[in-house]
């Protein structure tokens, strides 16, 4: 074989085999995350407190003292909102719940929104379109609205109402209604059962902490 050509084999084989080995040669990227370090916590939400029309200032900042004690961060909304006129009953004189959910989910910037009223709220049921109510919330949706003022016209005392705030919020914060007949999470059952609640039951306090609550 002519030397020239074996020279050429040779140099074609040689190049080849680099070839081979520069393609099967993928460094690390640098940009790489450990699969352990790839985990994202969930980021703590304010509660701001929403006082619609004259809701009393004091009674606004007890709940929200109380609320510290269990929650990292927590604000009152300092300019007093407006109750719409559209979610306004007439005949009842009270207001949609679910209205004032509405305009209250509007005001959400990644926090969680709690709407403050004296005035009676409603939310149409089985019994009846304008049926009487002390709170709401759809469950996991990170807004709620409580009334200080019973369907009867009468008002909460600071304790219920304290309760019915953690009840509303615990909705808030995904917590569906609790067997557990002592904790704040049981279905009220058009009822009144915030004398028998001391607190949220064990099972409860373990899924609010994982959203970034200090349940003890």
């Amino acid at each position: 074989m002519d030397k020239s050509v074996l020279r050429s084999l040779i140099l074609l084989t040689f190049t080849m085999l680099m070839a081979c080995q520069g393609g099967n040669s993928n460094p690390p990227s640098s940009k790489a995350v450990p699969k352990e370090n790839a985990k994202q916590t969930e980021t703590v939400r304010d509660i701001t407190l929403y006082l619609y029309h004259d809701f009393p200032k004091h009674k606004a900042k007890m709940l929200a003292d109380i609320l510290e004690k269990v929650y990292p961060s927590v604000s009152i909304q300092k300019e007093p909102l407006a109750l719409p006129k559209e979610h306004y009953n007439k005949e009842r004189n009270r207001y949609s719940g679910t209205g004032l959910l509405r305009d209250l989910s509007k005001l959400r910037k990644g926090n969680v929104v709690l709407g403050l009223t004296d005035e009676v709220i409603f939310k149409a049921n089985e019994i009846s379109p304008t049926y009487g109510i002390f709170g709401v919330s759809p469950v996991g949706a990170y807004v709620a609205v409580i009334s200080s003022t019973l369907p009867s016209g009468k008002q909460h005392s600071n304790d219920h109402l304290a309760k019915l705030m953690m009840h509303e919020l615990g909705h808030a914060f995904g917590l569906k209604h609790c067997s557990n007949q002592h904790c704040f999470m049981v279905d009220a059952e058009h009822g009144n059962k915030f004398s028998q609640t001391p607190s949220f039951c064990n099972e409860c306090k373990a899924f609010l902490n994982s959203k970034g609550w200090k349940n003890k």
